[in-house]
């Protein structure tokens, strides 16, 4: 039964590579190898974003994003230049709480503490391959939040190119970036823009143009975000990149597959009525203990 369950699972997640790459172009020299973007873990037990390969994009979004505002226009960016993404996820996440304006919370705390720097969870291998930085973030109290000082003083940007970005419903760009610089000083600053919020990907793509920022690796089909596992394709849309299709599958073949996926991470189940096998998928997701909301999402 391991060996059945086993194969399977290789079998889904070559259908899922070959289904990625289909949908990303038909140009073999246009893959990207899944493998030489991957998540690790470091010492600690903390995720990182691993890149082995030396030809990889020289462009890197890394963002902060509390709200989901500065994310969507992160990930735009990415898929526009075919670059890494990374998200800069505190340790500490923040609560609803936590980010109430004027209330004395923890951000309002930490923005009027010039030597609060917030934990980040994992971190990014090879910093060193990356030319140009964009940095993203929201405008709190007129100042990028201090987690992106934190981002700014954990890797050497010695000879780098760092382009910043901020959102915000009202508060302008103000000195937000430019206050950054010394957290780089080595590095060549381009001047930053600030988003209002329901900004377009149209608006993302005139500024990297008016910026002349181009990516060196026009080749890439498709861009990943490392660390939430998702892949953009050339549509535009997001793909988890690990799921399971339970089309077919035997009772007990897809209990092994679905219990398979889950521990492997992957959250994303395509099942149906007329499939016939809710109750194994179901039986699998409870003995799981994953949250159904998870799992089935």
């Amino acid at each position: 039964m391991r060996r059945s369950k086993a194969f399977t699972v290789f079998f889904m997640m070559v259908t899922l590579m070959f289904t990625m790459t289909a949908c990303g172009n038909e140009n073999e020299q246009q893959t990207t190898d899944l493998s030489k973007n991957e998540m690790t873990a470091n010492e600690d037990g903390e995720d990182t974003m691993k890149n082995e390969d030396p030809a990889a994009d020289n462009i890197l979004v890394a963002y902060f994003s509390a709200t989901g505002t500065t994310k969507s226009l992160a990930q735009y960016a990415a898929h526009i230049l075919n670059a890494d993404s990374y998200e800069i996820v505190p340790e500490d996440p923040y609560t609803e709480e936590d980010l109430a304006y004027d209330t004395d919370g923890r951000a309002d705390r930490e923005q009027k503490d010039s030597s609060a720097r917030p934990a980040i969870a994992g971190g990014i291998e090879h910093m060193e391959r990356y030319d140009t930085i964009i940095v993203g973030y929201p405008i709190w109290h007129g100042q990028a939040p201090k987690i992106i000082n934190t981002f700014l003083e954990s890797y050497d940007f010695s000879g780098k190119t760092i382009l910043p970005f901020c959102t915000s419903h009202s508060s302008g760009l103000g000195s937000s970036d430019t206050d950054l610089h010394p957290l780089a000083s080595n590095s060549k600053w381009l001047e930053g823009r600030r988003f209002a919020a329901g900004a377009s990907r149209e608006d993302v793509e005139a500024w990297l143009d008016e910026m002349k920022i181009v990516s060196a690796n026009t080749g890439k089909a498709y861009s990943f975000d490392l660390e939430n596992r998702k892949v953009m394709l050339n549509s535009g849309y997001e793909m988890p990149v690990m799921g399971l299709g339970t089309y077919s599958l035997s009772d007990e073949e897809c209990y092994d597959s679905v219990t398979a996926l889950l521990e492997a991470g992957g959250r994303l189940i395509d099942t149906a009525y007329m499939y016939h096998d809710e109750e194994a998928v179901g039986r699998a997701v409870r003995d799981s203990e994953v949250p159904r909301e998870d799992a089935l999402s």
